[in-house]
């Protein structure tokens, strides 16, 4: 018994750890790629600069821009970190927006929960607005699922 604490806690500090490098190196992967960005708008500059001044044809730099992560991928992340525990969609949008994630300051939570619906990694278990994964509840119902049992149509009777 004693033997499955010390090793839960071991666990524990390694994913700790973990989570801690995982963050820091997603900063450090983010300003790299705003640096590249930037430079690569200032050598764009100097070759057209260069070009002007020599009478050459202008160089044309291709500007790598890098892909951006899903919006539903981030927040499978948030909810993937969170152990089981559902979180209130228009919280979720926010997290998503502070880790990157391109929605409109407009609307933001209903951008998300339509792209939620669509996904079936995501249930919504516990009540409406409160979103969790698949794994975590696999016997909840998809999302954008609809109550496929309908009652009938009553007649109109003149």
């Amino acid at each position: 018994m004693q033997d499955s604490a010390i090793l839960e806690q071991a666990l524990q500090a390694e994913r700790e750890s973990l989570e801690e490098e995982r963050g820091r190196l997603k900063e450090q992967v983010a300003k790299g790629e705003e640096r590249l960005r930037e430079i690569d708008l200032r050598l764009t500059h100097v070759y057209g600069l260069m070009s002007l001044n020599n009478g050459h044809a202008p160089v044309s730099v291709q500007v790598k821009t890098p892909t951006k992560t899903p919006v539903a991928d981030i927040a499978f992340e948030i909810l993937s970190e969170r152990n089981g525990e559902t979180m209130y969609y228009k919280d979720l949008a926010a997290e998503v927006k502070t880790r990157g994630g391109e929605l409109p300051n407009e609307n933001a939570a209903q951008n998300l929960v339509a792209r939620l619906v669509n996904d079936d990694r995501f249930v919504r278990p516990v009540r409406k607005g409160f979103y969790g994964l698949r794994q975590d509840y696999p016997k909840a119902q998809n999302v954008g699922e609809r109550k496929k049992t309908r009652r009938p149509r009553r007649s109109r009777q003149v």
